[in-house]
């Protein structure tokens, strides 16, 4: 992707738009892309200069959802571990007890505050190169591996020097430590606001790729670069459906998880494996959930040898209701859009004819790598933790799932 600035006769002879469209090339971590990406949040809001330290409490902040929410490595692993300063931050403060769950920006910023001592070295740690790092496609006279990148006033001394030749994004105020300042070129700042929309599109493609290559098999990468509202998912169809399913249908629906009978058809509808990671609303991932239990499984993976046969029998039910009821039939359709795009799920699975087994051959075929990879990704597994233990069983008489209980 080539990057297409609009020009200002006032600066479009001075600035080299051709190297800052390879200040994100090639990098071997993530920090580039949330470096530049917290200049440009917070040049709309501070006109002066910005401190190393304010800039990266925001990128702190712009990760923090891709890594607690959604569970992304933001750079190489090495041997199972991410060795990444902008992680490890994140889950320091992770383990900040007064930090609520979830949380905002105010409260990340406010517990960075608090956690001040804790982050320093990983602070530290991103202050070293990648300010100056991510000036290096102006700087092509200097090698690579010049000894110049490690000394910090010589390396400050000459991006004023370069500066004077040809204007850069920014140049670098000395100071101890994190007070070190970046001071935006003003001929920079306008073209940026000038380009506003483009350059955060731009570094945002930049940063999926990377972040792709770094999680591979985790579908959805796009949506997992900041916190998604629950309003924006596409349940209501598919909540109709199971609501059509109760209606019509003689057989109880039950939770999955404890076995219960969901009165009333009062019920949410839940994503076995956790929407956080899927990234979808798919039918075949959707079952009847008593909503109480929400709070309680939230982002986690249910055990898959303790509910997955449950889900199974609970997905077959409704194939069967689907194929043998028009009304429930008609609702089904409605749910093609927003609910039914998985090739192997339309063409395999939702089709009439399946036997028992084959319908839940091809859901396990298909849902058990998706698990196996959320599991992998670092989700936490989850069982029903009430007043018993259950072995949810689906009988073939009318009385559908019977709950084998053991008291605690």
């Amino acid at each position: 992707m080539h990057l297409h600035l609009q020009s200002n006769s006032i600066y479009t002879n001075q600035l080299n738009t051709d190297n800052f469209a390879r200040m994100l090339k090639d990098p071997s971590q993530c920090y580039k892309f949330y470096w530049l990406e917290a200049i440009l949040t917070l040049m709309e809001t501070t006109e002066g200069d910005l401190s190393f330290d304010a800039i990266i409490d925001e990128m702190i902040c712009a990760a923090w959802y891709s890594v607690v929410n959604y569970h992304l490595h933001l750079g190489p692993t090495i041997r199972g571990k991410s060795e990444n300063f902008l992680e490890h931050a994140i889950r320091i403060l992770e383990t900040d007890p007064v930090l609520p769950k979830p949380c905002t920006k105010q409260d990340l910023l406010q517990a960075i505050q608090r956690n001040n001592k804790e982050l320093r070295n990983d602070k530290n740690g991103l202050a070293i190169n990648v300010p100056y790092r991510l000036l290096s496609s102006f700087l092509t006279e200097i090698a690579g591996t010049s000894r110049l990148w490690y000394q910090r006033r010589q390396m400050i001394g000459y991006l004023l020097q370069a500066n004077e030749k040809s204007p850069l994004p920014y140049i670098i105020l000395d100071g101890p430590g994190l007070e070190k300042k970046v001071r935006i070129n003003p001929l920079w700042r306008q073209l940026i606001f000038d380009n506003y929309p483009v350059i955060r599109s731009w570094i945002q493609l930049k940063k999926v790729r990377f972040l792709q290559d770094r999680n591979p098999g985790v579908p959805g990468i796009i949506y997992k670069l900041e916190e998604n509202e629950a309003g924006a998912r596409k349940l209501n169809n598919a909540r109709q459906l199971w609501k059509t399913v109760a209606t019509v249908s003689d057989r109880p629906i039950r939770d999955i998880y404890t076995g219960r009978l969901l009165a009333n058809h009062q019920f949410d509808l839940d994503h076995f494996i956790p929407w956080s990671y899927i990234t979808n609303d798919e039918l075949w991932n959707l079952t009847p959930m008593d909503g109480r239990l929400n709070s309680s499984k939230s982002n986690k993976l249910p055990e898959w040898d303790l509910y997955f046969a449950s889900l199974a029998e609970n997905q077959y039910f409704l194939y069967e209701m689907i194929f043998s009821r028009e009304l429930v039939r008609r609702q089904f359709e409605k749910c093609r859009r927003d609910n039914l795009n998985a090739i192997w799920a339309t063409e395999t699975l939702y089709v009439e004819g399946n036997s028992e087994g084959q319908f839940k051959n091809v859901l396990e075929h298909n849902l058990k790598p998706l698990y196996e990879s959320a599991k992998l990704q670092g989700y936490e597994l989850w069982r029903f933790g009430g007043n018993v233990s259950c072995d949810v069983t689906f009988d073939e008489g009318s009385e559908g799932f019977y709950l084998a209980a053991e008291t605690k």
